[in-house]
């Protein structure tokens, strides 16, 4: 099932790519739907109510990686303790987190690819030019278009769905690509992306999930005791280098302490040394008068 998802990836990806990439104005008509021209702008981005929609969306996704990020923190902080959840299953969630949404949208493509948003271009009350998927270098210098982060992040819930039971486990990734698409089409709605950001956050990111899931959950190499053990090490390395950092840092403390000690004594005695001023006396005498 897992090989076959990945095809099923890779082929749309070819095909949406050539598409996109012969007809590249196919996203400017899909935006043009969601703008009004009169207004000069998309009305759904003004919304309030569109607007918490979005933001509660956003939110979802989180719900199923935070119980993974605790039990490896648990794991971090007390490395004697048995993981609850399978490391296998904890290091796929957050690795295929930080991996997909994390590093390959918001750091490799959001913040290099340089396309223009819909909102920003002039067919849609902008001032920078158009740019294709495939062109990099446009006019925007960071947080861009291509791809979307939270479609991306969206779409990533084909990690959890893949953990479902095996009978609804289809019913489970098709359910988190049509919230991923849900999520990507408010996105086109609100003016933010392209059609062609939200095809390719998915593609990039179930690929990358999938490739997770081979890695770490495969049953020929799937090793969850060698995986907790590996993890308890690490974690108990990291407690030793912080205990020598602390104890460094004490051992500096103390020696500043006892410096700062010598000091004031050494204060305290020089200024038992000094005698105060005689006391002041007022004048008694009245003054001759000038002659």
């Amino acid at each position: 099932m897992v090989r076959g998802w990945l095809l099923a990836a890779g082929a749309v990806a070819l095909v949406l790519a050539a598409v996109f990439a012969v007809h590249p104005l196919i996203d400017i008509e899909i935006a043009r739907l969601f703008f009004d021209r009169e207004a000069a702008t998309f009305p759904i981005a003004s919304s309030e109510d569109w607007d918490g929609i979005r933001h509660s969306l956003n939110w979802i996704p989180y719900i199923f990686v935070l119980p993974a990020l605790f039990v490896l923190l648990r794991k971090v902080v007390f490395p004697g303790s048995p993981m609850p959840i399978a490391p296998s299953v904890v290091l796929f969630l957050i690795g295929s987190f930080i991996a997909g949404p994390g590093i390959a949208t918001n750091v490799v493509l959001k913040d290099n690819w340089g396309r223009p948003r819909p909102n920003q271009i002039q067919q849609f009350a902008g001032s920078a030019d158009f740019q294709p998927w495939w062109r990099p270098g446009g006019a925007c210098p960071r947080n861009c278009s291509f791809v979307s982060g939270e479609a991306s992040q969206a779409y990533w819930l084909v990690a959890p769905a893949m953990l479902s039971p095996p009978p609804v486990r289809p019913v489970a990734m098709g359910a988190a690509v049509v919230f991923g698409t849900s999520v990507g089409a408010l996105r086109v709605a609100f003016g933010r992306h392209f059609t062609s950001d939200i095809i390719f956050a998915a593609v990039i990111t179930i690929a990358i999930v999938i490739g997770f899931y081979w890695l770490l959950l495969n049953p020929i190499r799937r090793n969850d005791a060698r995986l907790e053990q590996a993890i308890e090490r690490g974690a108990i390395a990291l407690h030793r280098r912080t205990s020598r950092v602390l104890a460094g840092a004490g051992a500096a403390l103390a020696h500043g302490g006892r410096a700062l000690g010598r000091a004031g004594r050494r204060w305290q005695r020089h200024i038992a040394t000094l005698k105060p001023a005689p006391d002041y006396q007022p004048w008694t005498e009245k003054p001759e008068p000038l002659a």
